[in-house]
């Protein structure tokens, strides 16, 4: 059996149990390198796409994250786009001025709050020292076309400031349904000033994919700076001997596959990050009681997990939509 190691917090106060982590995929890394580029272009707009639970809004956390580490000063900001009945201009500058931390978000007229929200925005940006901002909208799938065109007011009114506003539209694969409708009604005002990219945001692809993932859980550290990885903290012992997730990426890609196999889906695997994530903390979780020098996660542990965080039951909500295609892009 292994010493008893003592970790530096309790197993409720990690963030894998608390399940308040991200780490980077592929895709991830992907939307980050194109909205880099439409910030140095200056696009003003573009659409991230993919199915549901394939980890958009986790990928849109981490991006944000990443881009307040490389621009320290500038805007970036998110709103999540609801769904209501009737829509409603109040409620919608209401919520962008949430968005932008004004404490006068729900008092006030329209007029009022339109003004208030190019107010805070322009101040916000002036102490920036650029000249622009970010702003994503998630689930934008949700947006009418009223809507958008209150968004451009905003737009076009900073624009005239000199103030360039780079909205990401985040939703699913109607968004490009959308994009096409709008064109066909020649509402180009639309599609020219949010809809000029487009990007689908992928699950896990490959084991190249699974094993990037489990690396993050061998390099990520809590508390921060300290030695402790994800992957130490659950199994010292055997990570002192030089067990790491990573080795265990083609396993874990390989049980995926059987699952996805055996229950009959004719499209090609794709793990939403969402079950990919939830499948390795089960397998940390139950590992942990069984740790030891010479410990690696058997492939009955890999198999429980993924069952436990119901991949296949998604997957079957998912089929009708993965195996249409998706609509034509330009």
């Amino acid at each position: 059996m292994a010493d008893t190691y003592q970790r530096p917090v309790s197993f409720d106060c990690h963030p894998v149990i608390e399940q308040k982590y991200i780490l980077p995929t592929p895709s991830i890394e992907e939307m980050y390198l194109r909205v880099k580029k439409l910030i140095r272009l200056r696009t003003p707009g573009g659409i991230i796409f993919a199915h549901p639970r394939f980890g958009k809004t986790y990928g849109v956390r981490y991006v944000m994250r990443v881009l307040r580490e490389d621009y320290p000063k500038a805007v970036v900001l998110s709103f999540g786009c609801q769904k209501k009945r009737s829509k409603s201009e109040d409620a919608f500058f209401s919520l962008l001025l949430q968005a932008v931390g004004h404490p006068g978000a729900f008092t006030g007229s329209v007029p009022k709050k339109r003004a208030r929200l190019n107010e805070r925005i322009m101040e916000l940006v002036n102490r920036s020292g650029h000249n622009w901002f970010v702003i994503f909208a998630d689930e934008a799938q949700r947006l009418d076309v009223i809507e958008y065109e209150w968004l451009r007011d905003v737009h076009d009114e900073l624009e005239r400031y000199g103030i360039r506003m780079i909205t990401l539209l985040v939703g699913q694969p109607q968004l490009l349904n959308q994009k096409s409708a709008f064109r066909l009604s020649r509402e180009t005002q639309i599609v020219a000033r949010f809809m000029i990219d487009e990007l689908q945001f992928h699950g896990l692809l490959s084991a190249d994919d699974v094993a990037t993932c489990l690396a993050g859980y061998d390099e990520a550290c809590f508390p921060v700076n300290s030695e402790w990885s994800y992957t130490r903290f659950f199994l010292p012992a055997a990570y002192s001997t030089g067990f790491r997730l990573v080795n265990q990426a083609a396993v874990l890609w390989d049980t995926f596959k059987t699952a996805h196999d055996a229950a009959g889906f004719s499209y090609d695997l794709q793990i939403p990050m969402q079950y990919f994530a939830r499948s390795v903390e089960i397998a940390l979780g139950e590992s942990a009681a069984q740790d030891d020098y010479h410990f690696s996660i058997p492939l009955l542990t890999w198999q429980l997990a993924i069952k436990e965080s119901n991949f296949v039951a998604a997957q079957e909500e998912l089929r009708i939509v993965m195996t249409d295609d998706l609509p034509a892009q330009d």
